[in-house]
Protein backbone atom coordinates (compact mmCIF):
# COMPACT_ATOMS: atom_id res chain seq x y z
CA UNK A 1 0.00 0.00 0.00
CA UNK A 2 1.72 3.25 -0.82
CA UNK A 3 1.58 6.67 1.20
CA UNK A 4 -0.74 9.18 -0.43
CA UNK A 5 -0.48 13.01 -0.29
CA UNK A 6 -1.97 15.04 2.51
CA UNK A 7 -2.10 18.78 2.88
CA UNK A 8 -1.52 20.86 5.63
CA UNK A 9 -2.96 24.66 6.36
CA UNK A 10 -3.30 27.10 9.25
CA UNK A 11 -6.77 27.67 8.89
CA UNK A 12 -6.72 30.52 11.61
CA UNK A 13 -2.92 31.73 12.41
CA UNK A 14 -1.76 32.74 16.06
CA UNK A 15 -3.54 35.61 17.50
CA UNK A 16 -5.55 36.80 20.77
CA UNK A 17 -9.28 36.63 20.31
CA UNK A 18 -11.80 37.76 22.21
CA UNK A 19 -15.50 37.23 22.80
CA UNK A 20 -16.73 36.32 19.28
CA UNK A 21 -16.90 33.44 16.37
CA UNK A 22 -14.28 33.09 14.11
CA UNK A 23 -14.32 31.14 11.07
CA UNK A 24 -11.45 30.20 8.50
CA UNK A 25 -12.09 30.70 4.58
CA UNK A 26 -12.39 27.45 2.34
CA UNK A 27 -9.26 25.56 3.77
CA UNK A 28 -9.13 22.44 0.69
CA UNK A 29 -10.15 22.87 -3.01
CA UNK A 30 -13.16 21.22 -4.56
CA UNK A 31 -12.74 17.62 -4.04
CA UNK A 32 -9.97 17.39 -2.33
CA UNK A 33 -10.96 16.36 1.43
CA UNK A 34 -11.62 12.98 2.77
CA UNK A 35 -10.70 12.82 6.06
CA UNK A 36 -9.49 15.91 8.13
CA UNK A 37 -7.20 16.44 11.58
CA UNK A 38 -8.12 19.22 13.13
CA UNK A 39 -5.11 20.56 15.34
CA UNK A 40 -5.67 23.11 18.05
CA UNK A 41 -2.87 25.02 19.69
CA UNK A 42 -3.95 27.31 22.90
CA UNK A 43 -0.75 29.33 24.09
CA UNK A 44 -2.64 32.06 26.41
CA UNK A 45 -6.03 32.46 28.41
CA UNK A 46 -7.07 35.28 30.34
CA UNK A 47 -10.43 36.07 32.47
CA UNK A 48 -13.29 32.90 32.91
CA UNK A 49 -12.33 31.97 28.65
CA UNK A 50 -14.04 28.77 26.74
CA UNK A 51 -12.95 27.88 23.27
CA UNK A 52 -14.63 25.62 21.15
CA UNK A 53 -13.48 24.55 17.12
CA UNK A 54 -15.13 22.44 15.00
CA UNK A 55 -15.04 21.74 11.07
CA UNK A 56 -18.05 22.66 8.22
CA UNK A 57 -18.69 21.21 5.17
CA UNK A 58 -20.04 22.25 1.73
CA UNK A 59 -20.97 21.29 -1.40
CA UNK A 60 -20.65 25.11 -3.12
CA UNK A 61 -18.39 27.05 -0.76
CA UNK A 62 -21.33 29.51 0.11
CA UNK A 63 -23.95 27.40 2.38
CA UNK A 64 -22.02 25.25 5.13
CA UNK A 65 -22.90 22.60 7.69
CA UNK A 66 -21.57 21.68 10.84
CA UNK A 67 -20.04 17.66 10.92
CA UNK A 68 -21.26 15.50 13.54
CA UNK A 69 -18.57 14.33 15.92
CA UNK A 70 -15.57 17.04 14.02
CA UNK A 71 -15.44 19.21 17.35
CA UNK A 72 -12.45 19.44 20.03
CA UNK A 73 -12.91 18.89 23.61
CA UNK A 74 -13.83 22.35 24.60
CA UNK A 75 -10.82 24.42 26.06
CA UNK A 76 -10.99 26.38 29.26
CA UNK A 77 -7.28 27.30 29.39
CA UNK A 78 -4.20 26.64 28.04
CA UNK A 79 -3.71 23.56 26.04
CA UNK A 80 -3.64 21.26 22.88
CA UNK A 81 -6.97 19.72 21.54
CA UNK A 82 -7.12 17.27 18.23
CA UNK A 83 -10.63 16.30 16.14
CA UNK A 84 -10.97 13.83 13.02
CA UNK A 85 -13.88 13.74 10.64
CA UNK A 86 -14.28 12.47 7.25
CA UNK A 87 -15.60 15.17 4.97
CA UNK A 88 -18.30 14.39 1.99
CA UNK A 89 -18.40 17.65 0.54
CA UNK A 90 -16.49 19.63 -1.55
CA UNK A 91 -15.22 22.24 1.29
CA UNK A 92 -14.17 22.40 4.61
CA UNK A 93 -13.32 25.39 6.87
CA UNK A 94 -12.89 25.76 10.49
CA UNK A 95 -15.40 27.51 12.87
CA UNK A 96 -14.66 28.52 16.35
CA UNK A 97 -16.62 30.31 19.25
CA UNK A 98 -14.49 32.04 22.42
CA UNK A 99 -17.03 32.68 24.89
CA UNK A 100 -16.85 33.55 28.96
CA UNK A 101 -16.39 36.18 31.38
CA UNK A 102 -13.92 38.49 29.78
CA UNK A 103 -12.09 36.29 27.88
CA UNK A 104 -9.17 36.21 25.45
CA UNK A 105 -7.58 33.54 24.11
CA UNK A 106 -4.43 32.83 21.86
CA UNK A 107 -4.58 30.11 19.95
CA UNK A 108 -4.29 28.60 16.24
CA UNK A 109 -5.65 25.97 14.40
CA UNK A 110 -4.25 24.02 11.46
CA UNK A 111 -5.51 20.69 9.59
CA UNK A 112 -4.43 18.11 7.82
CA UNK A 113 -6.10 16.71 4.94
CA UNK A 114 -5.91 13.47 3.36
CA UNK A 115 -7.73 13.59 -0.27
CA UNK A 116 -9.83 10.89 -1.67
Amino acid sequence: MALRNAYADVALPSAARGAGTYISGPVAAAGVAADVLLAVHCTAASGTPTLDVSLEESSDGSTWTAIPGSGITQLTGVGNRTAAAAVTKNYVRVTSTVAGTTPSVTYRVALWIRSE
